[in-house]
C-alpha cells in the first residue's frame, strides 16, 4: 500500500464510501481503514448516503455510479453543494460520465479498482 494518511487538524480524514456490491464495499472499507482513513459507511443506496450526509460531513467520497438500480447523482449533487470532492470507482464508460453535468469533471477509476491507486488519488484530491 502506498502509505497512510496523516491525521488532519480536526482528526482523521473521513471518506464516504457509496457502493452496492457487498464484497467490493467491504474490501474498500478494509483497505481505506488500513490506510488511516475513517470510513463513513459503506452505504449501498442514495437514501442511505444522503441520510449519512445529514449527520456527518466527509472530507472526500468514493462513489459507484450505479447503486441499487439507480444512479448516484443525488449524492454527487449533495457533495458538490457541500464542496466535498469525490472519486468515481465505476465500470461505466467515460463518455457516460462526461455527458452528465453532476458527474463531469470527477476523477474516474475503472473497476476493478487498483486500491493503491485509489488511495493515492484520494490523498492528492484532499491536499
Amino acid at each position: 500500500m502506498s502509505g497512510t494518511f496523516e491525521a488532519r487538524a480536526g482528526g482523521e480524514t473521513k471518506v464516504l464510501v457509496v457502493e452496492d456490491e457487498f464484497f467490493i464495499a467491504d474490501e474498500l472499507r478494509r483497505k481505506l481503514t488500513a490506510a488511516g482513513l475513517l470510513v463513513l459507511g459503506p452505504v449501498s443506496s442514495n437514501e442511505g448516503a444522503l441520510d449519512l450526509l445529514e449527520q456527518q460531513r466527509p472530507d472526500i467520497a468514493v462513489l459507484d455510479i450505479h447503486i441499487g438500480g439507480t444512479r448516484v447523482n443525488p449524492v454527487a449533487a449533495k457533495l458538490r453543494q457541500l464542496n466535498v470532492p469525490f472519486v468515481l470507482a465505476t465500470a461505466s464508460p467515460p463518455h457516460e460520465v462526461a455527458s452528465d453535468p453532476v458527474l463531469a469533471g470527477a476523477v474516474i477509476l475503472e473497476k476493478p479498482t487498483d486500491l493503491d491507486r485509489l488511495i493515492e488519488t484520494l490523498r492528492r484530491a484532499i491536499k
